[in-house]
């Protein structure tokens, strides 16, 4: 039987209070951990021995969030009564739910399909699970307090960032430029090395993220949290014992994390902030008057996005570009390539993770280089998941944040004081678990920070491991204190302004990323929610809505536990423990490589395939082994191409949309064809030359592809086809060096995506064809 309650807390039994406890310092452990490490979203190739253990680790953190969700769930409907706090974003999950099942079932690379849903699920269901946690106010504080503290410690790498380690990571690159490109399988005297070394050179501060960008967001979110925060202790600032004091301190870490925020030089971050700023403005001057006329506000701003979207549109169509540098340049080509994209898969999307895979084939020509993200959250879940999916997001995102601004006719209860520790007492036993776990956990991930000698490694210690623990500690103390004994009215955060501080944040956060991705980086998107549960949370304590109450039989409980079991198992089963054995064996292939055991890593490469039917990458690094030994020897082994085109076949089997096993199979038919005669021979240029066209069809812009399928028409005596491949390859080249004097002006000389040698070859041979 079901019934509404407002505040049926008092209800729970001592071992849930508990169980909460230790689940909302968990789920703060993860927070820490996913912003001070450095955690790149799940659609990257994971074949580079840099980031071969991300997926794995993305998805271990992954578990423990959803593992957390299905424990509390599962725990409650076993207890006496089952008390839910409606979020608002149950509605949404269930149908983005939807669409990542119809998105999936398309998807080209199936496994990043799924890591990508189970990484991008993952906080939304942390957040409605300290929903559920977050039942007092003290609670709420401390998800705050933690999370501007993370914004100090990220404050504090920037700065390190900015004063040393890129001056130092300049130095080094300098004396050493191979090891760092040969991790990263980028070739010297290539685009790929202008690229990397103009990120390099411009000295971008990122803190513990991949770009700056992302750093930008998270320190929007931690200086609004420590607005919040700031705002309560003016409001205390005379009744609280020293909170003058602790008023200016927690004002100073705040100033340090817009410095921060400074520092990163985002463009997208600083205007969302200023946005956010106008809006907290509007709404504390107006936010009475507003609420009564909150559905014609909203019609307003829908007509609004719809008419910016139009005019975006229209001023890229026309001019073929947006108005601003060359950011915005690319961007529109992003954006343009992406409504292409979108066209062509108008219902399911093209798969969660897959857009880098079908990027190339809508990329200009003249886009100096290909993405994985179109840099708007919209647009990328809309290519990826569909209408249905980007429903699903925005209903997640705006709903609560539309019930913070409707009135309740219900009363607000007063919070339940049963099971509630101290403030100071919670707030010590989750610095000491945080802190821990930055100071354990933390450099265990990281790997050990060694030094040629002893004040090196000192040095790098420091700076690496305890630092940032030392900063954190600090700015906990600073914004949750003072954390002496008081009257317990202090603790609670009484200040009206929180809920709209928080929907401010979230609003900054989206702004932003209508011109960026950082928002699907893990430590930004689990801060991100986290953010919104606090202020869903807020909402419940301000104007408390009825609750969902159940009162399970024996056989409810014994199925909900049946059912989170299979839940559990579903996901070791199907999402983690596949790609934990297939990377733990690409691991191995890698070791036994470098040894030069090649039989050895082919084993084990073999073995990684079965691990995981699903992926296409070990059948892919294979065929590369396969070609890479036959490069090593003079004479070229006939056997080893096979197994390599039988490997890279395979690959294409498993992900017919990444251009690259296409270009490296017509390398294996290349080297066939050149080592056969007769009949054969002829048949293996066939297949190369056929093969070669399916590589051009799905990266039409690049001319290196058009290059090579010109020089094998051409030996296959089809003139015509190489004039036009030829011509395309030329026009390609020229279209990219005109985009390239566009975007680095400064720059006298062009660095050539094709090659200086293969575009000369390129002229000559057309010449000579078209004769």
């Amino acid at each position: 039987m079901t019934k509404p309650q407002i505040n049926p807390s008092m209800s729970k039994s001592k071992t849930l209070v508990y169980l909460e406890y230790a689940l909302l310092g968990l789920c703060l452990c993860v927070i820490a951990l996913r912003v001070t490490f450095t955690e790149g979203p799940p659609m990257k190739s994971t074949t580079l021995a840099v980031n071969l253990g991300d997926s794995v680790y993305s998805l271990s953190v992954s578990a423990v969030l959803i593992f957390s969700f299905v424990l509390w769930v599962a725990w409650s409907f076993c207890s006496n009564g089952f008390s839910y706090r409606p979020t608002g974003m149950e509605i949404g999950l269930g149908i983005f739910c939807a669409a990542a099942v119809v998105a999936g079932s398309a998807a080209a690379d199936k496994r990043l399909a799924i890591t990508d849903v189970a990484v991008f699920l993952a906080p939304p269901l942390m957040a409605i699970l300290l929903v559920q946690i977050l039942d007092s106010r003290q609670k709420i504080k401390l998800v705050l307090v933690v999370i501007a503290a993370l914004g100090a410690v990220s404050a504090y790498q920037c700065a390190e960032q900015f004063f040393f380690s890129n001056q130092l990571t300049i130095e080094q690159y300098e004396q050493a430029p191979e090891t760092m490109l040969e991790p990263m399988g980028i070739e010297p005297n290539t685009f790929p090395q202008f690229l990397f070394e103009h990120r390099l050179y411009s000295r971008g501060v990122r803190g513990f993220f991949t770009t700056r960008n992302s750093a930008g967001s998270f320190a929007l979110m931690a200086l609004f949290a420590a607005t919040a925060l700031f705002a309560e202790k003016f409001k205390n600032r005379r009744s609280a014992p020293s909170g003058a004091r602790y008023l200016l301190a927690c004002g100073a870490v705040a100033a340090v994390i817009l410095l921060s925020l400074a520092l990163t030089r985002s463009k997208g971050a600083l205007i969302g902030l200023f946005f956010a700023a106008a809006v907290f403005v509007v709404l504390l001057l107006f936010g009475n008057r507003l609420k009564a006329h909150r559905k014609a506000i909203l019609i307003a701003w829908v007509l609004l996005c719809i008419v910016g979207l139009w005019l975006v549109a229209s001023y890229g169509l026309k001019h073929g570009r947006l108005p601003g540098g060359g950011s915005m340049l690319v961007r529109w080509q992003y954006w343009h390539a992406s409504a292409k994209m979108y066209a062509n898969h108008p219902l399911t999307g093209v798969g969660g993770g897959n857009f880098g895979h079908f990027y190339p084939h809508y990329k200009p020509a003249a886009a100096l280089e290909s993405v994985a993200d179109p840099h708007n959250f919209p647009l990328s879940i809309l290519t990826q998941y569909g209408p249905l999916g980007l429903v699903g997001l925005l209903a997640m995102i705006f709903i609560p944040l539309w019930r913070t601004i409707s009135p309740n006719t219900t009363e607000p209860s007063a919070e339940t004081r049963r099971h509630l520790p101290a403030f100071r007492t919670l707030a010590t036993a989750f610095l000491v678990a945080v802190s821990a776990l930055l100071l354990l956990i933390r450099p265990m991930l990281m790997g050990w920070a060694g030094g040629e000698t002893l004040d090196v490694m000192m040095y790098l210690m420091v700076t690496a491991y305890v630092a940032p623990v030392a900063v954190f500690i600090l700015g906990f103390i600073l914004l949750a204190g003072p954390l002496r004994k008081q009257r317990q009215a202090k603790d609670e955060m009484l200040n009206a302004n929180t809920a709209v501080i928080l929907a401010c944040a979230v609003l900054a956060v989206a702004l932003h990323n209508l011109i960026d991705f950082a928002i699907f980086e893990p430590g930004v998107l689990t801060a991100f929610w986290a953010t919104i549960a606090c202020l869903v949370a807020m909402n419940s304590q301000t104007d408390p809505r009825p609750q969902v109450v159940l009162k399970s039989a024996p056989f409810s409980r014994a199925l909900a536990v049946t059912a989170a079991l299979a839940m559990s198992a579903a996901y070791l089963s199907y999402v983690l423990i596949p790609v934990a054995k297939a990377t733990a064996a690409t691991q191995q292939a890698n070791q036994a490589m470098s040894a030069g055991q090649f039989e050895y890593a082919h084993r084990f490469l073999e073995e990684a395939a079965r691990d995981d039917p699903l992926s296409a990458a070990a059948m892919a690094f294979n065929g590369r082994l396969y070609l890479h030994r036959v490069g090593l020897i003079p004479d070229k082994d006939h056997d080893l191409l096979l197994r390599a085109a039988e490997c890279l076949q395979g690959a294409i089997e498993r992900n017919g949309a990444a251009f690259k096993n296409f270009e490296r199979l017509t390398q294996v038919y290349g080297l066939l064809t050149e080592t056969s005669t007769g009949q054969e021979k002829a048949d293996w240029l066939n297949k190369t030359l056929d093969t070669a066209s399916q590589a051009v069809a799905r990266y039409p812009g690049c001319g290196r592809l058009h290059f090579e399928l010109a020089r094998i028409a051409d030996q296959a005596d089809k003139t015509d086809v190489a004039i036009e491949h030829y011509s395309r390859a030329i026009e390609i080249e020229d279209a990219y060096r005109d985009q390239f004097r566009q975007i680095y002006p400064e720059r006298k000389e062009v660095v050539s995506r094709l090659g200086e040698e293969k575009y000369k070859l390129a002229k000559d041979e057309l010449e000579a064809l078209s004769k």
